[in-house]
Formats: structure tokens, sequence, C-alpha cells
């Protein structure tokens, strides 16, 4: 989970936390509100002296750490959708002469059609699960899948893409 904020105050969001409601609604993801000593306080720009945060939905499962909040979740705790990827390959060979044998098949690449969801690769990008070159963990997408405060957080189908079934037919001749 990556809050996108630097919650525990070292200068820079990477490795931040989220806060873990062990009583939330599984799966479901919340922004904080902070809480001044004053209105006027709140009014400031900077902020000013918040003194506690509160979360917009109390019932979420995982809850953006504020600025200087104490974080109490670990890492990888939200997990990608299994990948059930099937592929299949099929040939025949068809002896036209003794020396000359002719081989057609067929090869299908997930077979059985499941959404993969792969966090690497991205619709409409052209980067798939192929391209480790491509923006890899860091990209918007994966940042929205793991912002608790993102309206795409933990909703996998609208952040990534999905490698669709595909079929490829061949023939080789033989002499």
């Amino acid at each position: 989970m990556l809050p996108g904020l630097d919650s525990n105050l070292n200068v820079d969001n990477a490795g931040d936390r989220v806060i873990l409601n062990p009583n939330g609604i599984h799966g479901v993801g919340s922004d904080v509100t902070p809480l001044c000593r004053s209105v006027a306080d709140c009014s400031n720009a900077n902020a000013g002296p918040v003194v506690a945060y509160l979360a917009v939905n109390p019932n979420a499962q995982y809850i953006t750490a504020g600025a200087g909040a104490f974080a109490n979740s670990s890492r990888n705790i939200l997990a990608t959708r299994p990948t059930n990827n099937f592929d299949l390959g099929i040939t025949k060979d068809l002896n036209i002469t003794e020396t000359v044998k002719f081989r057609f098949g067929a090869q299908f690449s997930n077979l059985l059609n499941h959404p993969q969801l792969i966090p690497s690769s991205f619709p409409g990008t052209g980067l798939g699960v192929n391209d480790v070159t491509g923006f890899g963990s860091s990209g918007a997408g994966f940042q929205s899948y793991t912002r608790p405060s993102n309206a795409q957080f933990n909703n996998p189908f609208s952040v990534f893409g999905s490698n669709a079934r595909t079929l490829a037919l061949v023939g080789k001749i033989t002499f």
C-alpha cells in the first residue's frame, strides 16, 4: 500500500504504509481529513498544527496515513488476482511421400480467456507482460491501484490490462 504522501515525515513517500483497520470492510480504502486545534488553524494553507486525522470512511479496511500518523500495516498486504493461465499447442503430421512431410498445428495462448490483470500491463499503451522495460511498478496505474484515497483503489479491472486469448495457426513442410 502506498498512501501517496510522506506519512513518516522522512522527506520522501517511498515505503510509507497505510493504517490497517482489522474490523473494516475487506478491500475498501479511505482517505483522511486533518483535524486542527481550531477552525482558524485548519484554514491555513500549510495545514497548521494538525492534532489528528479523521477517516472519511471509518468502515474501510485500508486508511491513508496522514503526515506524521503511525502506520500499522506491513508490506505486500494487498494481493493481486491469480493469473490462471492455460496454454495449449496441437500438431498433426501428414506424410505426403516417404521424404516429404507436412505439419499443421495450432497454438492457443490463454485458452480459457481468464482475465490476467497483470500489474506490468497497461491498457492502451501497448505495454504488456513481456515488456519489462515499460512502466513497471512505478506507473500511474499501479499507484492508483495501491492508494486507498484513489477511486480506482483495489479495482484491478479499471487499472491493469489483460492478455486476451490468442490463436496461431502454423504450417511446416519438411523434406
